[in-house]
């Protein structure tokens, strides 16, 4: 896995678009296309970034606006939290059983179909099975949201989030009906490998890297049975498509981008909605 070559011990997949050294998100220097590395940028060694008015990457980020990376901690915060509040999974009891936290968010078939419970489509993406689950998922989220962030900016991360996350969770109830019962940031992390694939073949970076890390996952996840594997094809599929919004509409179209990913959450409710009525009917 490649690393920044001022900060080796920051993961990257970003490189400079004139001398190809890999940078991390404090040392992307926006261009006219893909970002520069301080040195190329004119910035040279000393890493004082050039004095730019509101600088901005290509899909509408900020570099050096705010705190780094504020969604991406708030979304592994709120993650914590829900972990906190199942119970610590895995360690006062067993990891299989459930409180009434887990119970009331999962996503669980049969409270979609017959209690119209939606918002578990959303929500089940913020929970997780035991501490493997989460450790794995939140470093993956922080790795990928952290980068995404910088490129996209704050309100595109989190949209892309949602859009990811409901797009797994709806083609897994859609698929396995009222026996669906899942939790996990998977859905969204799958997301996230897909949009970042989408916008680094517009920026024309080396994508080996993310391909391989998609090729392993997927081998886990159609090779491990206890994987909600639609969940994850569902959640990469919705990444794609939002990432392919933001990498081909210009950003200053912000208005026909939100139109985008709210028509594509749209969709993904709807499409939940007539599974369940069909479910509902064929129990009637």
């Amino acid at each position: 896995m490649p690393h920044c070559y001022r900060h080796p011990e920051r993961e990257t997949y970003v490189t400079c678009q004139r001398c190809g050294r890999p940078i991390c998100p404090d040392c992307m220097r926006p261009a006219a296309v893909g970002f520069h590395c301080p040195e190329e940028s004119g910035a040279g060694g000393g890493g004082r970034p050039e004095r730019r008015r509101e600088p901005r990457t290509d899909f509408g980020g900020r570099p050096g606006a705010g705190r780094r990376g504020l969604v991406t901690q708030v979304l592994i915060s709120l993650c914590l939290v829900a972990f906190v509040l199942q119970g610590l999974p895995g360690l006062a009891r067993d990891s299989g059983s459930l409180n009434q936290f887990s119970a009331d968010f999962r996503l669980y078939g049969v409270s979609l179909a017959w209690d119209d419970q939606y918002y578990r489509l959303l929500t089940a993406a913020f929970l997780h099975v035991n501490y493997l689950h989460v450790l794995v998922n939140l470093y993956a989220l922080f790795v990928l949201g952290y980068q995404l962030e910088a490129i996209l900016g704050r309100l595109r991360l989190v949209a892309l989030f949602v859009a990811c996350a409901v797009g797994g969770n709806t083609l897994s109830y859609l698929v396995n009906g009222a026996s669906v019962n899942s939790v996990g940031a998977s859905t969204a992390i799958f997301g996230f490998f897909g949009a970042y694939y989408v916008i680094a073949r517009r920026l024309r970076a080396d994508t080996t890297q993310i391909l391989i890390l998609i090729g392993i996952n997927f081998a886990l996840t159609f090779t491990l049975s206890f994987i909600d594997r639609w969940g994850h094809v569902g959640g990469l599929a919705a990444g794609v498509l939002v990432g392919l919004l933001y990498a081909y509409v210009p950003p200053r179209r912000t208005v026909v981008q939100a139109a985008g990913v709210l028509a594509l959450v749209g969709l993904l409710f709807a499409a939940a909605v007539i599974k369940s009525a069909d479910l509902t009917a064929a129990f009637a």
